[in-house]
């Protein structure tokens, strides 16, 4: 389909291919996917007009059992019981259209979200807050390019069920660990090669899939491209994995740390910038250890906002349970060439490969919030040339605490830095930055009203 081709010309193209229902769905805070399914007939109808839905989900809680209420004198966007929780509009995107393969006879849309009456996106739409910081790069004369590297856990579990059991209770596909194994990780082949093959025919650009260091655990490598589609490609990954698993009686999970003795999941952000040639920026054979200025003035500023942008990296208190030595989770804002100790990892390939990996999300992390918090940390560093000063050798795990550039080891603690970020307010719009921290501020508040089964174990005999 091209940029001209009609809304009836749209539907007639799916109906052709058998499709009689089509998902029109888009991202909200927490990484979830938001929507309704509609029949073909209404799609020329939506492609014109847009689908109108409710806006309370934006101030539902991940879980969804409350919803969280705009704090008094808040001028920005805030969905409120006292407005009547109104229409948005889904705005279907044509060039994202899909055929889902383990649905019969239905195609997907991801859509924008919108404001009605033509005023523009809703401010606090993750998509929107990535399209916004690619249009800024494009205006500096780059085409962002990233990918990101999931993972994630299948477990013997019912999906709708699990979230009751105590995490010792969880039962992972396979007991024993087998991080890249081609033998005993063929245990997991059998699910593996469903997901590739049907991630594959939805049109994901599946490059690799090899067991991780958890028991039962996935990583799943996405093929590099333009940021944008790029992000799409890892969210319609991560909702397509869900609803695979649970056709096959599993439930996948990319919660940061399912456990405290398995591995965590980790969401890998890999970036680099191309010039309107398209030529690789980041390399240059004639600099200090190939890396351009470019390359270097963009680290300094991931570097130097990797503290600030926290929260959008780890977004819930259980991702900061990662966040410890020898985890393969970034724990500093340092940087290193093919070092996966440091926060941020260079790695050289190249005119079109030479790259840098941000090693602090976790799989819980929205992937367009994560990439577009690695992209305008890098793009502010650019502006400001700012220096990301010595590439770090050796075990940085193993350096002590005090003489490194520590990231924060709460969501607390993180959510304040963003408050105050003058660079998240610059890049993201403080309609964004103040819902989302209001939003992670009752998140912190609800765990610290949950008695744990850590604290029945601990203090109910013993005080």
């Amino acid at each position: 389909m091209t940029v001209n081709t009609s809304p009836a010309e749209v539907a007639e193209h799916l109906k052709a291919d058998g499709i009689s229902t089509v998902v029109v769905g888009g991202c909200d805070t927490h990484g979830v996917m938001r929507g309704k399914r509609i029949p073909i007939g209404q799609l020329p109808t939506v492609l014109d007009h847009g689908l109108p839905i409710c806006d309370v989900f934006w101030v539902m809680h991940v879980d969804e059992s409350d919803l969280v209420t705009r704090p008094d004198n808040y001028s920005g966007y805030f969905p409120t019981e006292t407005q009547g929780y109104p229409d948005i509009h889904a705005v279907p995107d044509i060039d994202s259209v899909r055929i889902i393969p383990w649905h019969p006879n239905t195609a997907l849309m991801l859509c924008d979200w919108e404001l009605p009456d033509g005023r523009g996106p809703v401010p606090i739409s993750p998509r929107s807050v990535l399209r916004q910081v690619v249009a800024r790069a494009r205006e500096m004369g780059y085409e962002p390019m990233s990918s990101l590297e999931l993972e994630f856990y299948l477990l013997r579990e019912k999906a709708g069920t699990a979230h009751h059991k105590r995490p010792d209770e969880l039962v992972p596909l396979q007991d024993v660990p087998s991080t890249y194994g081609v033998v005993m990780g063929s245990l997991q082949e059998d699910i593996g090669s469903i997901i590739r093959s049907q991630m594959l025919e939805f049109g994901l650009p599946i490059e690799a899939c090899n067991p991780e260091t958890g028991p039962g655990q996935f990583e799943i490598t996405l093929r590099y491209g333009p940021s944008l589609p790029s992000t799409d490609n890892a969210f319609l990954f991560k909702s397509g994995v869900k609803e695979i698993a649970a056709q096959n009686d599993l439930l996948a999970t990319f919660m940061a740390k399912p456990t405290t003795s398995w591995a965590g999941n980790s969401c890998h952000v890999h970036i680099s910038l191309r010039d309107e040639q398209d030529r690789g920026v980041f390399h240059d054979p004639t600099a200090p250890e190939e890396l351009s200025t470019t390359m270097r003035h963009f680290a300094g500023g991931v570097l130097s906002t990797m503290r600030e942008f926290t929260a959008l990296m780890a977004p819930t208190p259980n991702s900061y349970r990662r966040f410890v030595p020898y985890s393969w989770a970034g724990t500093t804002a340092t940087w290193g060439i093919d070092n996966r100790s440091v926060g941020l990892r260079a790695i050289r390939e190249g005119e079109h490969g030479t790259r840098l990996e941000h090693r602090q999300p976790g799989g819980d992390a929205n992937p367009y919030l994560a990439t577009a918090a690695t992209l305008a940390g890098g793009l502010h560093g650019l502006l400001n040339k700012i220096d990301p000063g010595e590439l770090n050798q050796g075990d940085v795990y193993s350096q002590p605490t005090d003489e490194l550039p520590m990231l924060p080891t709460t969501l607390a603690e993180a959510v304040d830095l963003l408050e105050a970020s003058e660079a998240a307010r610059e890049w993201f719009g403080d309609d964004f930055v103040d819902h989302y921290v209001h939003m992670k501020r009752a998140e912190v508040k609800a765990q610290s009203l949950a008695v744990t089964d850590w604290e029945v174990a601990r203090y109910l005999e013993a005080m």
